[in-house]
């Protein structure tokens, strides 16, 4: 890209200090950017970067008015760095348009306007594919599946059949869509499978990232709602329902049957037990394990999840325990010299 500081300006309606010339030629963090790059401060623990970053240029916030550079003024610094990198930033991987020679096309399969289909991609029978969905290379889609428009399925993906995804998809590398859920009966000795006859419904803007698994639904739907983000490596059990916007984050694992509500947050290693609710607009930290259902605003921690600020004054007595253990110890030493004492006493009376 080559643009300037003014140009930077004008398409983030902010205010420049400093030399609007100024080329800018690239983009990064403030702790990593080099000359040419523009970057942004949003989190007041780096402003000790912007008086000697190298950068061309730094997006902040109105109140903040000096820097080694020309500064932008912005209300919101970090949404204004992804308006500008969205603008001036291409695709890492474009593919060429068109459908591979090498792409396998099953029967009665119906292609969109300007879709993409890389090398040795699979769709198979009486499968839809919408306008201007890009397939990347090694992509396998079953039969009957439907993927909604301006979607984006990335390399290595499989995509079950019958699964349906919604418009403006992002399906990240590895990630399978409608593998069997986990279901098995104990009969006779052994473990019997239970057909997993069901599907899943991906709905609208939702992100799947990298290698992480949606298993279908044993009957029904196992559904991912509209504007769902999910981060790598996470694991979604048969027929649970996501709701709308959600995060979940990075080796997280939700169990079948589970129901989360829209506006839930499940950060990074957490679990959720099979059959519970989640209500909406709760958040589950880190590393907790959710062992019962929620109500809605609910923010747990700890294993098994309880309240988050109950959670904080269980760890902080914690960490006080060998210190009440000298305590204790030091008292019950006191107590036996004590009645060792009254003892001695009440004999001498007794004489």
């Amino acid at each position: 890209m080559i643009a300037t500081v003014a140009d930077i300006a004008a398409l983030v309606q902010g205010r420049v200090i400093g030399d609007e010339t100024t080329p800018i030629t690239g983009f990064s963090g403030i702790r990593e950017a080099q000359p040419g790059d523009l970057t942004f401060l949003a989190d007041s623990r780096y402003e000790r970067f912007l008086q000697n970053t190298p950068a061309a240029a730094v997006l902040v916030r109105p109140e903040i008015s000096q820097a080694s550079c020309p500064i932008i003024q912005v209300d919101n610094p970090y949404d204004a760095f992804l308006r500008v990198v969205m603008q001036f930033c291409p695709s890492l991987s474009p593919l060429s348009p068109g459908i591979h020679p090498s792409a396998i096309i099953g029967n009665n399969v119906k292609l969109g306007d300007n879709v993409t289909v890389g090398a040795h991609a699979y769709i198979g029978d009486n499968s839809v594919i919408g306008d201007r969905t890009v397939i990347y290379p090694n992509v396998f889609i079953g039969a009957n599946c439907n993927v909604g428009t301006n979607s984006i399925i990335y390399s290595n993906v499989s995509i079950r059949e019958h699964v349906e995804i919604g418009a403006r998809c992002i399906i990240h590398c590895g990630a399978v869509i409608g593998s069997d859920g986990f279901g098995f009966a104990f009969r006779n000795g052994k473990h019997e499978k239970i057909p997993q006859v069901g599907t899943v419904i991906i709905g609208d803007d939702v992100e799947i990232g990298a290698n992480t698994t949606i298993d279908r639904a044993t009957f029904g739907k196992t559904v991912i709602g509209t504007g769902t983000k999910i981060d790598n490596l996470v694991q979604i059990g048969h027929n649970t329902v996501i709701g709308k916007h959600c995060i979940v984050c990075g080796n997280v694992g939700i169990s079948g049957s589970a129901i989360l509500g829209d506006y839930v947050t499940v950060a990074a290693g957490a679990g959720v037990a099979g059959h519970l609710e989640v209500g909406a607009q709760s958040t589950i930290a880190a590393l907790s394990g959710v062992t019962k259902s929620l109500p809605p605003k609910s923010i747990v921690s700890g294993f098994p999840a309880v309240d988050h600020e109950m959670e904080k004054r269980m760890k902080a007595s914690l960490r006080r325990l060998p210190e009440a253990l000298k305590t204790i110890r030091s008292l019950e030493k006191r107590i036996v010299e004590l009645e060792t004492l009254l003892h001695a006493r009440e004999t001498e009376n007794h004489r």
